[in-house]
């Protein structure tokens, strides 16, 4: 028998009364599908989820917050090119590279530096 702690109970223990909805959802998620399989889900590192669970990451964690609330808790925003999606989504637009073959893309890729509110590019409208 091993009294080890779930990542649900890791999170509660570490981050107490303050314990961020969206961490909530990410330590279910790492308990469900493991540290690897959120990592992928997610598009980060294992480590960065850990810490984030645990309450211990050493950088800002906005944009993990937004992957969570746009891949796990359904958070939305209105694209100026695609129209409503995924915050999660919106965020892996951004980092896309231009492609000039292909028009959308393209288009996103002016939109993301341009102004749009949810860009969180230089040129963009920095949204948190």
């Amino acid at each position: 028998m091993t009294d080890e702690l779930t990542f649900p109970q890791k999170a509660e223990r570490a981050w107490g009364d303050s314990l961020p909805d969206w961490v909530r959802e990410l330590a279910h998620l790492a308990e469900r599908d493991a540290l690897k399989g959120c990592s992928k889900f997610l598009g980060c590192s294992t480590t960065m989820i850990s810490q984030a669970i645990s309450n211990k990451y050493p950088g800002k964690l906005s944009d993990l917050e937004a992957k969570v609330r746009g891949a796990l808790m359904g958070e939305m925003v209105q694209c100026p090119v695609l129209g409503e999606i995924g915050r999660n989504d919106c965020l892996h637009w951004q980092d896309k590279r231009r492609v000039s073959t292909n028009s959308v893309r393209a288009e996103l890729y002016r939109a993301c530096r341009n102004g749009c509110p949810h860009s969180r590019l230089k040129g963009g409208g920095n949204a948190s």
